[in-house]
């Protein structure tokens, strides 16, 4: 069995143990169902909506998978909805543009958070400051002003082709597509409301389509355990847990 995640940060986050991400948790369960071998598994890290079926179908040349889990992320459709945005041009220079309605709506996928350097060593997540800072504040308001003008609308259908765009293929390739639901993002209540808007967004074209959809929304588990640490941005181990147990749980009881 060869399993494909397509996902943001999640899959591969860097402050827990590599064995306690959801994944390799899923992968020790489901080898209770295959005991001859340990499900393979490959990871496509996607920011951009626009290139991210490309790195499907290119994935899927080199090792074929089986079943694909797709992550519905917040961060696309946070890049996509600021009305002010920062981006590289081709000479790598940071130019400062504003996202106005009918523009291009990939244009603001250059966003230049991208090139920003990732910690790679597992290191405590430690909590974010209480008070608002005044980036934050102008943060919010600039997804607010972006919102206003409809951008958030309009990325959340931008969001949707893609997703159809994946179902297709994976319908030609007789591939599993499991449409992974947002998580939560107590971080800040508009990124909490962006990812409830999404998960229903999601839910219905989902419903529409016929396709597999996993919600995967909240903030405690079952016994009152935190699914994040206090930053409010990380998963935490017992989050990482939830999510491969709510993964397994369906791929099993619906069959392999």
């Amino acid at each position: 069995m060869h399993l494909t995640i397509v996902g943001g940060c999640f899959p591969v986050q860097y402050n827990i143990e590599p064995d306690r991400l959801y994944h390799a948790t899923l992968r020790r369960q489901l080898a209770a169902q295959l005991p001859d071998q340990l499900p393979e598994l490959h990871i496509i890290r996607y920011e951009r909506l626009s290139t991210c079926l490309a790195k499907i179908m290119a994935a899927h040349v080199q090792q074929p998978t089986q079943v694909l889990l797709f992550h519905v992320r917040a961060e696309p459709v946070l890049r996509l909805s600021k009305l002010y945005y920062r981006y590289l041009d081709d000479q790598g220079r940071v130019r400062h543009s504003l996202n106005l309605p009918g523009a291009d709506p990939g244009r603001a996928e250059q966003f230049d958070l991208l090139t920003r350097p990732r910690a790679t060593a597992p290191v405590p997540a430690t909590p974010l400051p209480l008070a608002e800072t005044q980036h934050s504040w102008l943060r919010h308001l600039n997804l607010q002003l972006g919102r206003w003008l409809g951008h958030e609308r309009r990325a959340r259908r931008h969001y949707a082709a893609l997703a159809l765009q994946v179902a297709d293929f994976c319908r030609r390739a007789g591939i599993r597509l499991v449409v992974v639901g947002p998580v939560s993002r107590p971080c800040s209540a508009y990124e909490n409301e962006l990812s409830a808007r999404l998960h229903r967004h999601f839910a219905a074209l989902a419903a529409r389509q016929g396709l597999e959809y996993l919600p995967a929304l909240g903030e405690v588990g079952t016994a009152g355990e935190p699914l994040f640490f206090p930053n409010g941005i990380h998963v935490s181990p017992a989050g990482h847990d939830r999510m491969a147990g709510l993964l397994y749980e369906r791929l099993v009881t619906t069959g392999l």
